[in-house]
């Protein structure tokens, strides 16, 4: 398995082609070690996005230590912008995690919060890879603007 210290500089990974995603090369190396250290689902007609197939070993892993099963080093991590939005509207209740991967935001990581109903009140969460041709673009479909406000403090929001 590729992880994030064996992502070589300059190394890139072509990815779609087929079931309506266009082919693109990415060269972030976090999500070429995402992408190669778990199985990825293309998410139908929306270009650029992919959901983790592997999502029972997965989905109680905030997504920073999402990003941490990853071998991707903590001072890493750290460097990394997390924004958390909340929604008000009824048809979109799940709340998200969006953390791009570099300064440009051309690739990230956006994680579904999914609130149960039970007793513990337990939380999972849905990971979605997304590349240049898609992250941008669910951003915009979702009106999610990634501003100062959202960001995800050592004390709120995420559990470290």
């Amino acid at each position: 398995m590729g992880s994030y210290d064996k992502v070589s500089k300059g190394e890139s990974l072509s990815i779609g082609g087929e079931k309506g995603h266009v082919e693109e090369v990415v060269q972030d190396p976090i999500f070429i070690a995402l992408y190669r250290n778990f199985r990825w689902k293309k998410i139908p007609n929306c270009t650029g996005r992919y959901t983790c197939r592997d999502h029972k070993s997965v989905s109680q892993l905030t997504p920073k230590r999402f990003l941490e099963a990853n071998d991707i080093v903590p001072e890493r991590i750290k460097e990394l912008a997390q924004y958390y939005v909340s929604f008000e509207e009824e048809r979109r209740k799940d709340p998200i995690y969006v953390i791009p991967f570099a300064d440009t935001a051309l690739t990230g990581l956006i994680s579904y919060v999914k609130h149960h109903d039970d007793a513990e009140g337990s939380v999972s969460y849905v990971h979605t890879l997304n590349s240049a041709s898609g992250f941008q673009r669910k951003l915009e479909a979702m009106h999610v603007f990634l501003l100062d406000e959202y960001l995800v403090s050592q004390h709120n929001r995420e559990t470290e």
